[in-house]
C-alpha cells in the first residue's frame, strides 16, 4: 500500500516531481501557503501565494527537490485574506493593515495573523495548548488580533510515505458482531509494557481482546484533539482535524510515523479476525467557540481562519449555533464542508477501518446551511451518506443481516440541543442506531422494576421492531463512556461530588449496599443484552467490572479513573475475574446459538405466562401491566431455550413450557446463583422451578 491519497490538502505528485497543495475556501480573497522549517518559535521559510480555480479550490505546486518530502517532514500552513480583512502588499505581520472588523454580518472571521492548520492535513506538528495553554496567541478579541501565531500554531505534517498492506477481513453479517468500547489510552494504560497507552500496545493485546469474545473494537476518537482545552480533554470529542491521529497515541511519535502505527494496528487485529470502528465528531470541531461568550473574541486555529462562515453556523451576530453543546455546529451540509466529512470517512476505509459511529449524529440529518433546525432523511447528507460514499468507491453495508462486504455505518441518533433534535429510529436503513430505549429498559429491570411492562421486555428482545420497523439495526447497550458505567451504575445512587458536569437523574442504584442485589442486577442485565435482538455493544471495561468510583463523566480524567485494571481482571476468585469469564460465556452462548442474530428471529419465539401457559399476546392487561412480575419467552431454532425473569422482590413458583417429546428442560443459568460462570454446565429440571427474587433464567431443552 502506498500512501493513501487525499483530493484535497497535500499530495506528491509523481510525474510532476512535485508537492501539490490545495485548500477549499469559498469566501477568501488572497491565500498564501506558508511553509516552515520548523513547527515552533520561527517564521515562515516562504510564502507562496495560491491560484483559485474551479470550485473555490486554492491550489500550488512545490518542486519536490526544495522540499524532499519523502526524506524529511514538510511543516506549513495558511495566511488567508477575506472580506472582513482586506489584502493589501504592504501587509506585515502583527499589523492591522487591511483590517475592517473581526467579524462581518455574514460571519466570516478572516485574519491574516494567523497561521491556518491544513482541514486535509494528515498530522498536526502539535496541539494548541501545548505551545500556549492561555490560547491567547490564536485569539481574536481585544489586542490580540493582532498577535501573530506563526510561532506557537499547529503545524500541518505531510510526509511521503509508503503504508504497509492491511489484510482485508471476509465479508460476515453486522448482526453477529460483538461491540467493544473502548479508548485507546485506556486499555493498556496499566500493563507493564513499554508501548502502554498507544497504537502498538493495542496491537499486543488483541489476543486478550479475541478471547473476551468481541468481534469489532469501537475506538473512543482517535482524530488530533488538545488535552489542554476547556480544563482537560482526555476523550477525544473536540477533534482537530478529521484526517490526522491523536500523536499520544502513537509508541513512535517521530513525524511521519503514525499513521503507519494506526495502520499496522489495524492490520494486527484484521488477523485476529477483528473489525475496527472510529468513533467520528462530525458535529462540531475542537475550535471556533467564543471566549467568555464574546463574539469579538473567538479562537481561531484552522476552519474559521479559512472559511468561518461555511464550515460553522454562525448567526449574524458573531455567536455561533452550538446544539452541539461544545460551542459550535458544524455546516455538515454546506458544499465543501460536506466533501470534507466524505473525503475523511473514504480516507480511514482505504486504510483498513471496518464501521463509523457518529458522535450526536442527528446533527447529519439537518438539511439547512443556515442556522434553522430542519431535518430531513431523505435529501441531507445524513440521507446520501451511502449513495455518496459508494461514487467514491466505498461500499456501505444495507443488510446487516447478510454477509455483506463493505463499512457500517452507527448513528448516535441524537444532539445535544435544538428543536426536535431525537431521531432515534428516523435514520435510513443502511444505518445502524444507538438504541436508548433498550438501554434504560435494560437498566430498569433491575434497578426500576415497577416502571418496566412485559411489553417493554418484548421490545427489547425483539430488537425494538416497532422504533426500527423489525429491522435487525438496534444497537443494543447497558452503558457507554457517557454516563456511569456497569458496575457504578449499580453501586451508585448519585454521581461522584469529583465529577466535572455528569447528571445526578441518570437511572441508577446502590440497592441499599445490599451486595448480593448488586451482583445479581449486572449478571442480570448483561444476560439480557447478550440474549436479546440487536447487536449488542459493551464497554470493554465493563466486561471486567471497572469503576469509576461514582464519577459519570469521567471525560478529562487522564488518570486510574478511566484505565482498566487487567491485573485484578485476571486475579483468579477476583469479583472482577468472575464478571469476566461470565460476561465471555454469555457472549459465547451467544454465538453457539445464532437464532440471536437471524433475521426471523421475530418469528421463533413464544411468550409464557408464569403458570407455563402461551401469553395471549391481545391480553393487554397483561402486557402493560407494570406490576406482572414474570416474563418468559421461548426460542424455538435447532433447540428450545426457555428464558424467563422475576422482577419482583420475592421468590416466583413458575412452570415451564410443556417439553416436545423425550426431551427435557435443563437449566443454564440462574444469575442469582453466583457459582454459574459457565452456560454449558446444565442441572436437569423436572417440572417446576422456583425463581429467586429479581432472579433470570436460562433453561436449554435437550
Amino acid at each position: 500500500m502506498t500512501g493513501v491519497k487525499t483530493p484535497l490538502g497535500v499530495n506528491y505528485i509523481e510525474e510532476l516531481k512535485s508537492v501539490e497543495f490545495k485548500l477549499f475556501s469559498k469566501n477568501a480573497k488572497k491565500v498564501f501557503l506558508c511553509i516552515f522549517d520548523s513547527p515552533v518559535n520561527e517564521n515562515p521559510l516562504m510564502e507562496l501565494e495560491m491560484k483559485k480555480i474551479e470550485d473555490d479550490i486554492w491550489i500550488t505546486y512545490v518542486k519536490d527537490y526544495i522540499l524532499n518530502c519523502s526524506k524529511r517532514p514538510i511543516f506549513y500552513g495558511y495566511r488567508i485574506f477575506g472580506p472582513n480583512w482586506e489584502y493589501k502588499e504592504n501587509f506585515e505581520e502583527g499589523s492591522k493593515i487591511g483590517f475592517i472588523s473581526n467579524f462581518d454580518e455574514k460571519g466570516n472571521r478572516f485574519n491574516p495573523n494567523k497561521i491556518a492548520y491544513d482541514p486535509y492535513c494528515r498530522e498536526l506538528s502539535h496541539t494548541p495548548g501545548q505551545i500556549d495553554k492561555a490560547f491567547r496567541s490564536y485569539r481574536s478579541g481585544g489586542e490580540f488580533y493582532l498577535s501573530p501565531s506563526a510561532k506557537s500554531a499547529p503545524k500541518s505534517v505531510f510526509k511521503q510515505i509508503n503504508l504497509n498492506e492491511i489484510q482485508k477481513i471476509e465479508p460476515r453479517a453486522f448482526s453477529s458482531e460483538i461491540i467493544g468500547e473502548v479508548h485507546v489510552k485506556d486499555l493498556t494504560q496499566k500493563l507493564d509494557i513499554e508501548e502502554k497507552g498507544t497504537f502498538l500496545g493495542a496491537s499486543g493485546f488483541v489476543e486478550t481482546i479475541k478471547e473476551l469474545g468481541i468481534t469489532m473494537v469501537e475506538f473512543l476518537p482517535v482524530n488530533e484533539f488538545d488535552s489542554y482545552q476547556n480544563g482537560g480533554n482526555y476523550w477525544g470529542y473536540m477533534p482537530l482535524g478529521y484526517f490526522s491521529l491523536k500523536r499520544n497515541y502513537a509508541f513512535d511519535k517521530t513525524y511521519g510515523n503514525i499513521l503507519n502505527e494506526f495502520s499496522l494496528m489495524v492490520d494486527k487485529f484484521h488477523k485476529n479476525g477483528i473489525k475496527v470502528c472510529l468513533d467520528m465528531v462530525y458535529n462540531h470541531t475542537g475550535e471556533a467557540g467564543l471566549v467568555n461568550n464574546n463574539p469579538d473574541d473567538a479562537i481561531l486555529l484552522s476552519y474559521s481562519l479559512i472559511d468561518n462562515s461555511t464550515y460553522y453556523k454562525v448567526y449574524k451576530n458573531g455567536y455561533y449555533r452550538s446544539n452541539s453543546g461544545c460551542g459550535n455546529d458544524f455546516n455538515a451540509n454546506q458544499k465543501g464542508v460536506l466533501d470534507l466529512i466524505i473525503d475523511s470517512l473514504v480516507f480511514w476505509s482505504n486504510l483498513g477501518v471496518d464501521a463509523f459511529r457518529f458522535d450526536l449524529a442527528a446533527a447529519l440529518l439537518e438539511n439547512s446551511c443556515s442556522c434553522e433546525e430542519i431535518y430531513d432523511n431523505i435529501d441531507s447528507l445524513g440521507a446520501k451518506l451511502k449513495e455518496k460514499l459508494e461514487e467514491k468507491g466505498v461500499k456501505v453495508v444495507s443488510d446487516f443481516s447478510k454477509n455483506e462486504p463493505g463499512v457500517v455505518l452507527i448513528a448516535e441518533p441524537w444532539t445535544c440541543g435544538g428543536k426536535n433534535c431525537y431521531h432515534l429510529g428516523n435514520f435510513p436503513s443502511f444505518w445502524a442506531e444507538w438504541n436508548d430505549i433498550s438501554r434504560d429498559t435494560l437498566r430498569k429491570i433491575t434497578i426500576r422494576p415497577q416502571e418496566v411492562t412485559p411489553l417493554q421486555l418484548k421490545e427489547l428482545v425483539e430488537g425494538s421492531p416497532n422504533i426500527f420497523n423489525s429491522a435487525n439495526k438496534s444497537i443494543n447497550f447497558i452503558a457507554s463512556h457517557d454516563g456511569f458505567c456497569l458496575y457504578d451504575l449499580n453501586h451508585y445512587n448519585r454521581k461522584s461530588p469529583q465529577t466535572d458536569g455528569g447528571s445526578n437523574w441518570e437511572i441508577s442504584s446502590d440497592y441499599n449496599k445490599n451486595t448480593d442485589l448488586q451482583k445479581n442486577a449486572m449478571r442480570k442485565q448483561l444476560a439480557l443484552l447478550f440474549l436479546s435482538y440487536g447487536i449488542p455493544m459493551i464497554q470493554i471495561g465493563d466486561i471486567i467490572a471497572h469503576t469509576k468510583n461514582g464519577n459519570n463523566n469521567s471525560y478529562n480524567k487522564d488518570d486510574e479513573t478511566n484505565y482498566l485494571n487487567w491485573k485484578q481482571a485476571f486475579s483468579l476468585g477476583s469479583f472482577e475475574n468472575q464478571i469476566m469469564q461470565y460476561t465471555a460465556n454469555l457472549i459465547k452462548f451467544r454465538k453457539q446459538n445464532p437464532i440471536f442474530q437471524d433475521k426471523n428471529y421475530k418469528d421463533s419465539l413464544t411468550y409464557y405466562y408464569s403458570n407455563g401457559e402461551i401469553a395471549n399476546l391481545e391480553n393487554k392487561g397483561y402486557w402493560d401491566n407494570p406490576l406482572d412480575l414474570f416474563f418468559g419467552y421461548c426460542i424455538e431454532s435447532d433447540k428450545r431455550i426457555y428464558i424467563c425473569s422475576n422482577k419482583g422482590y420475592d421468590k416466583l413458583n413458575i412452570k415451564l413450557p410443556k417439553n416436545n417429546p423425550q426431551k427435557a428442560w435443563y437449566k443454564a443459568l440462574d444469575t442469582t446463583d453466583f457459582s454459574i460462570l459457565d452456560l454449558s454446565k446444565k442441572d436437569y429440571i423436572e417440572k417446576d422451578y422456583i425463581i429467586n427474587p429479581m432472579g433470570f433464567c436460562v433453561f436449554v431443552e435437550e
